[in-house]
């Protein structure tokens, strides 16, 4: 896949999950900021990294590596909890045993209120030190500052905040589909108009997954789309059409800062079994697989299935055709990416491509479908450069008006 340099200018973020506001300090503010002023905990956290202070309001963070996996870095998660405004931190920080991958691939930010955040850059990046490399703040206007990857989104409070609220609209049911091995809901939002004229087995239907729990602005692309599809301009589209969304396939990660991977320390994205779902995958592989072949085998099977990523570069959406897009009732796979460029109004979203197929074995949520179904399926990387959370919705609005295009009417009769 190929890697962009193209930059997006920060804008205003909107707010709809607040945090606590944070007390300003009721005592004098000590000489420099200390190591006990950070916490690596929390929704957004960082399994084993440690800090030590190298000077005033300067600091050596040392990532914790990914369950199983000692090559790959926890990513920086971090909150100070007191004493920074007025500060300009500087954190040194370092994975030295990385092989795999860098934990400065992507743009880190910074919020005051765990909410607003504004992209923070590397100053050197994965290319020329992947292994260390150093944080610069700016000086903080308040006492209490998050630190997070890419533009954070959080389970326990972002996703869960948003699923709530969802799930008060008349065309959503909000599915469990299992438990995590850390003990939390598995939710597969299902939405489609509850007063359709169309019946079930006509409506087209389309699954949206976030594999990788680590790639936030991706996950901001499907809170884009959920939104998009549940305002007025989405009706006719929830009329005609049956769209499920899992936000994150792997909800314990945010907490623990695993990027790729489940407790398990399992890559979420080489996960699946074309041959069909087996005790032998990651837990919830197993349990996300085991419910998508429950809706295959419904009397509303699903039509596209679309694995919603995080890369260098604008959107990049990567198509391997199924049946209604080489020949059948929409023509050929052209017809999709000509809908969605001319949905892309902002130019968010990269031209479709036609995807490699069998890749790692078919393993992967795009190939592994696509060979066990022979449906469409759609690798949808990029995003990496959207720094801003309204970019990366305006991408999945995009998106989904794109199918709701593309895939027009109802299917045909069987």
């Amino acid at each position: 896949m190929r890697r962009r340099d193209l930059l997006a200018a920060p804008l205003a973020v909107a707010v709809t999950t607040a945090r606590p506001a944070t007390a300003r300090a009721t005592s004098a503010q000590p000489a420099s900021l200390d190591v006990a002023d950070f916490t690596f905990d929390g929704p957004l956290g960082s399994e084993g990294a440690t800090v030590t202070r190298v000077g005033a309001d300067h600091f050596r963070i040392a990532l914790g590596a990914a369950p199983n996996q000692p090559g790959w870095p926890n990513k920086l998660n971090a909150r100070i909890l007191r004493n920074a405004r007025g500060r300009a931190p500087r954190l040194d920080v370092v994975f030295p045993q990385g092989k795999d991958y860098a934990f400065n691939e992507y743009h880190q930010s910074f919020s005051y209120d765990g909410v607003h955040w504004h992209p923070l850059a590397w100053e050197r990046g994965y290319l020329a030190s992947p292994l260390a490399d150093t944080l610069q703040l700016p000086p903080l206007q308040a006492d209490q500052v998050w630190i997070g990857t890419q533009t954070p989104l959080s389970w326990d409070v972002d996703a869960l905040g948003h699923i709530a609220r969802w799930r008060q609209h008349p065309d959503v049911t909000v599915h469990t589909v299992g438990k995590t091995l850390g003990g939390r809901d598995m939710l597969r939002l299902e939405i489609t108009a509850s007063t359709s004229p169309h019946p079930r087995s006509r409506r087209w239907v389309h699954y949206f997954a976030n594999q990788h729990p680590g790639e936030h602005n991706s996950q901001w692309r499907l809170v884009g789309l959920v939104d998009w599809l549940l305002s007025d301009a989405g009706a006719d589209v929830r009329a005609r059409q049956i769209v499920h969304v899992v936000l994150m396939m792997s909800p314990d990660a945010p907490s623990h800062g695993w990027y790729r991977v489940n407790a398990q320390g399992v890559d979420m994205n080489r996960s699946y079994s074309p041959a069909g779902a087996s005790t032998q995958q990651a837990h919830e592989a197993y349990v996300w697989q085991r419910d998508l072949e429950g809706l295959m085998a419904s009397g509303a099977p699903v039509t596209t299935i679309w694995a919603i990523h995080t890369w260098s570069g604008i959107v990049e959406p990567q198509l391997i055709p199924g049946p209604e897009l080489q020949g059948g009732p929409l023509g050929d796979w052209t017809a999709l990416r000509q809908a969605l460029a001319s949905a892309d109004r902002l130019g968010l979203i990269e031209a479709v491509t036609l995807a490699k197929v069998g890749q790692y074995e078919n393993r992967t949520w795009t190939d592994g479908p696509h060979k066990q179904f022979g449906i469409t399926a759609m690798l949808c990387e990029g995003g990496a450069v959207l720094q801003t959370r309204q970019l990366n919705e305006a991408s999945g609005a995009a998106i989904i008006q794109a199918l709701g295009r593309c895939y027009a009417g109802v299917k045909p009769p069987a």
